[in-house]
């Protein structure tokens, strides 16, 4: 499998299915002779065309260009639907008397259940 992206050439080594994350998982080859290392926003935009998916769906885990040579290896996830961001739940802050009070509530219920 090749595309071209702007005098760049991207091969998929290797691609695996992985249903429980509902996501593909790419190891890809980019050849770039006399071009810098590949943006990420530009390969996240090539890999949403040729997958059909949208950008926010495409994640890059890594980009190692080899040295001495035009030639880069990246590893890509691609989801088939758009990835949910749980919000963070905050933990409310409880004051020192309530702690004490608690305390002193199971020492209570703790000499109450042995009677």
């Amino acid at each position: 499998m090749h595309c071209m992206l702007v005098e760049m050439e991207i091969i998929i080594k290797e691609e695996k299915e992985n249903p429980f994350f509902k996501r593909k998982d790419l190891k890809i080859e980019i050849k770039h002779p006399k071009l810098a290392t590949p943006q990420k926003r530009e390969l996240i935009k090539e890999l949403a065309g040729k997958f059909s998916v949208s950008e926010d769906q495409v994640f890059i885990d890594y980009i190692f260009t080899k040295k001495g040579i035009s030639e880069s290896t990246a590893k890509i996830k691609v989801f088939e639907e758009k990835p949910v961001e749980k919000p963070k739940e905050e933990k409310p802050k409880e004051k020192t008397e309530n702690k004490e009070a608690k305390e002193d509530e199971k020492v209570e219920t703790q000499t109450s259940e042995k009677k």
